[in-house]
């Protein structure tokens, strides 16, 4: 009886794979990428999930705000090398510049209603030139490229190609996806859903006087085009995200792997226990909606006024329409199942790197 259990429980897992690899969801991600802060844990995540058929990653689009655009694009291609799916997996280069809020509007705001007190990404220091990069932490990319596709072209065709079956997971300001909006509207009703990192809904912000969460701070003209949208949304704000920082157990789960991998040796230079990883949380949703645990429709827009409440978050729990044009709510995350998250972050970082891949992939467009 034993044996048979033992070979049901492997033909169900068998399965399970199988369907996996034949209708993987498919993922862009926009991000304003870094080699191991959330960004490129996330990096590491999607690619680890794309390697073994549960998704599939059809490309980073970068955009300014952690660094500024050039620096992310460095390093994301070198993560996409360092993980082997450089063949695979295009980088896009997007938006240099938020809509309105750039590095002299910030000086501004600094001027205005006082110096930072929180976090202000790529404004900490003006844009640099080219040969001011700075390589990551195991040296440039030696072989990959940036796609001659820039990232709002690249989004608008994406959607055009597969209508209904793109997920757009949105871990950065949101200037490419509302420039895409903006540049060709019949993308929206298309996109199967958008899953947003960004904003803070009753929590306290996080970027430049505390009032708003950084990636919407840092381009909130473009957050509300997103926001406005009529579109599926899921948003993962601050109010989730301050509730699962990195535990001690699970930081050494990572960096204790042997033999160690590239990416635990990056990790562990980078990551500390009791870490907000703010952007797994939101990929870790998109790919198992289970671990949301409680959610709310809400109606959701942003303050574009420029003044101290810049870029913070405003909520509704009814429609505020006509007032406020929101054409359709948000689904907000306020809380995930903490342990089936950590079991699934632990494992997909500690995977071997380059990554195993469980089909045969095809190689990527220019």
């Amino acid at each position: 009886m034993r044996v048979l259990q033992t070979i049901l429980t492997g033909l169900v897992s068998l399965l399970g794979v199988v369907t996996c690899l034949a209708n993987p969801p498919k993922v862009i991600i926009d991000t304003d990428f870094n080699t191991m802060g959330d960004d490129g844990q996330v990096g590491v995540m999607a690619a680890q999930l794309y390697a073994q058929g549960a998704i599939d990653l059809l490309g980073f689009t970068i955009v300014s705000g952690n660094q500024w655009r050039d620096q992310e694009i460095a390093d994301c291609l070198k993560a996409v090398e360092r993980l082997g799916i450089e063949r695979q997996v295009r980088v896009y280069p997007g938006a240099q510049y938020p809509l309105l809020h750039d590095y002299k509007a910030y000086l501004l705001e600094e001027l205005l209603f006082g110096n930072a007190t929180d976090y202000v990404g790529a404004y900490k220091a003006p844009q640099p030139s080219l040969n001011q990069l700075v390589p990551p932490p195991d040296g440039f990319a030696t072989h990959t490229r940036p796609a001659r596709e820039d990232a709002v072209r690249f989004l608008i065709e994406t959607f055009h190609r597969y209508p209904h079956e793109v997920n757009l997971l949105a871990i950065g300001p949101l200037t490419n996806v509302a420039l895409a909006m903006r540049e060709d509207p019949t993308i929206i009703p298309l996109i199967k859903q958008i899953v947003i990192m960004g904003g803070q809904i009753y929590a306290p912000g996080n970027a430049y006087n505390g009032a708003g969460e950084f990636n919407w701070w840092f381009d909130p003209e473009a957050a509300q085009v997103v926001l406005r949208a009529d579109v599926p949304r899921k948003i993962v704000p601050l109010d989730v995200t301050n509730t699962v920082t990195l535990p001690q157990d699970v930081y050494q789960r990572i960096v204790g792997r042997s033999p160690p991998t590239i990416i635990t040796q990056l990790y562990q230079q980078a990551v500390s226990p009791g870490s907000f990883i703010y952007d797994t949380i939101a990929l870790a949703s998109l790919y198992d909606p289970s671990l949301d645990v409680d959610t709310r429709v809400l109606y959701v827009d942003i303050n574009t006024t420029f003044d101290q409440n810049y870029g913070k978050s405003v909520v509704w729990s009814s429609d505020p329409y006509p007032s406020i044009h929101v054409e359709s709510p948000s689904t907000v995350v306020f809380h995930i199942d903490n342990t089936r998250f950590f079991n699934l972050y632990a494992d997909l970082l500690t995977r071997p790197v380059p990554v195993k891949f469980r089909w045969e992939p095809a190689e990527a467009g220019q």
